[in-house]
């Protein structure tokens, strides 16, 4: 679970946004049809999920002009990692300055942002796998441009935190196809005394003044799912209907 604790507003802290993304900022974009899929060396499956969905809610949506914090995700709404997997309510509140996802450099308050929550989704079993989702706020839309900018940046820095994660491999932005400006990628790694493969699914979106960042940690042998219905993907499509 995410501690979470209020973040700081700081616009001024700009320059760390610029810091940050460097002259490699160009996303990279993956082959119409590429999916970020785990090689055949990375681990095998325990189970091969079918193709999950949302359990409930698909169509609500936020009113026009209700909270920033009423925009996420509720936990009905993101996609499990097989078909008998249920999220269950974990915590809800302003996000902290923790940072989120193996790749981030920095928190969104720190990057721009002038608030933020975090929503925290739990296992239905007793593992340590997690999802969550954080959404923010910037002063124009110019800014939120900027911070998506350095996000993408991020992952193509990522590989320098290959050290706290042992043989990190850094799979392609992919676009989501149909839900504006959205992209995701997958990251894996195998921890150090372990024989466990570990992902992380990363996901974000774009729209306007707001960003929305997505992750789904989990533990397993494989990341085996058909194109398009990762469970990021789906999430990644919920959470950019709900910004908007």
């Amino acid at each position: 679970m995410r501690s979470l604790r209020v973040a700081c507003a700081a616009l001024a802290c700009l320059a760390l946004a610029s810091a940050c993304a460097g002259k490699d900022d160009a996303p990279t974009t993956a082959p119409p049809g590429e999916s970020p899929t785990a090689s055949s060396t990375s681990t095998q499956a325990t189970e091969t999920p079918t193709a999950p969905t949302a359990t409930s809610g698909a169509t609500d949506r936020p009113a026009p002009g209700a909270p920033l914090v009423d925009r996420l995700l509720p936990t009905g709404l993101v996609p499990g990692l097989n078909a008998q997997w249920h999220w269950q309510d974990g915590d809800t509140g302003p996000a902290g300055t923790e940072l989120f996802g193996v790749c981030a450099k920095a928190d969104l308050g720190s990057i721009g942002a002038v608030t933020a929550f975090e929503r925290t989704y739990f296992p239905p079993d007793d593992s340590d796998d997690s999802a969550a989702e954080q959404i923010a706020e910037f002063p124009d839309a110019a800014t939120a441009a900027r911070t998506w900018s350095v996000l993408q940046s991020w992952h193509d820095q990522c590989k320098q935190n290959a050290a706290d994660h042992p043989g990190l491999r850094v799979r392609k932005l992919v676009d989501l196809p149909g839900s504006g400006q959205a992209r995701w990628y997958l990251l894996s790694w195998t921890p150090a005394g372990e024989e466990t493969g570990r992902f992380e699914a990363f996901g974000m979106a774009l729209d306007g003044t707001r960003i929305a960042l997505l992750r789904i940690d989990n533990s397993g042998q494989d990341h085996d799912y058909p194109p398009g219905r990762e469970p990021m993907a789906g999430m990644l499509a919920a959470a950019a209907a709900w910004i908007a």
